[in-house]
This record gives C-alpha cells, structure tokens and sequence, in this order.
C-alpha cells in the first residue's frame, strides 16, 4: 500500500505521517525541536478538546501570555486534568529537557554527556540488545515518536468527555 492510500484510510494519521516524513531528514537539533513542537501541539488540541468550546478556552493555550501557552504548562494541565498518564507526563517532561538543551545551544549533540544521560532514562525509548548499544539520538527518536502515537488520537477520545457549562447553585 502506498502512502497516498494508506493516509486516505486512516487520515487521522496525516500529520503523523508527515511528521515522520521530515523527522527523518532532519539534523540532531531539528529533530530535538520539531518532536517536541509537534508534543506541544497534540497537548494544546488534546487541553481543547476537553475545555468548554469557547474562546476564553483558547486563551488559556493561544496568544502572548497564555497561561498555558508553553509545552511545561501544558504537559503539567493535561496530567492534572487526568487527559494524559502519570508515565505519559514523565516522558513529557524528559523530552522537554533534551530539547531544552537544543534549544540553548547551537552546538548541542546527542554525544553530549548531558543529552546522553537525560536519553538514557526515557521509558519510552528503544532498549540496548546484548549485542547492540542503542544510540541516544535513537533513545529520543523512539521516545518522542512512541509519545506522539500515544497523543494522536487523544484529542478525539477526550472530545467525548468535554466538560460543559452548568449554572451552580449558590
């Protein structure tokens, strides 16, 4: 099956496709930043999906100063909202930290002893076979790509339990 006809199949999984698509073309930096930017917004539309459906929702994630606007508030709300699992934020949190490092310096490598110990704590990575040492950038690749499936479909899943608006009484 080509990928044309699979993506017409399951088109829930187009952006994931094409995620992967660019993924494997990038560099150990471009890699780090676009997994977790692609994290980060399967947690915004996973938060909106489970909001009530109205603008002061959207500000909590989107504009200049959104309370929830960044990739740690937003792993942070989804767990306490119950939308994502206790290992799910964990990982989160790992990943968060080896684009960090990317994100403030240029010359960040997965070699780096800083890098190389935040990978090798990812529960969702690829494990060491006893005649093969897994690289970490593979350590992240497997980690990241583990957790965007897991988010994919989240979004539509936690649509179903929306919470809506009702009048208390006083």
């Amino acid at each position: 099956m080509d990928q044309r006809s699979f993506i017409e199949k399951r088109p829930h999984l187009k952006d994931f496709i094409e995620f992967l698509d660019v993924l494997n073309k990038e560099s150990e930096r471009g890699a780090a930043l676009i997994s977790l930017a692609m994290i980060d917004g399967l947690l915004e539309k996973t938060i909106l999906a489970f909001l009530i459906d109205d603008k002061e929702s959207k500000r909590l994630l989107e504009g200049f100063n959104a309370p929830l606007g960044n990739l740690s508030t937003r792993a942070s709300a989804a767990f306490s909202l119950g939308l994502i699992s206790e290992k799910e934020f964990r990982e989160c949190t790992r990943l968060r930290k080896v684009r960090n490092e990317f994100a403030h310096s240029v010359h960040q490598k997965f070699s780096d002893q800083c890098v190389r110990d935040i990978c090798a704590t990812l529960e969702f990575s690829i494990r060491d076979e006893p005649d093969k040492k897994v690289e970490p950038r593979s350590q992240f690749s497997t980690a990241a790509i583990s957790l965007i499936l897991n988010l994919t479909n989240r979004p539509a899943y936690v649509a179903k339990k929306r919470i809506v608006y009702h009048e208390w009484p006083y």
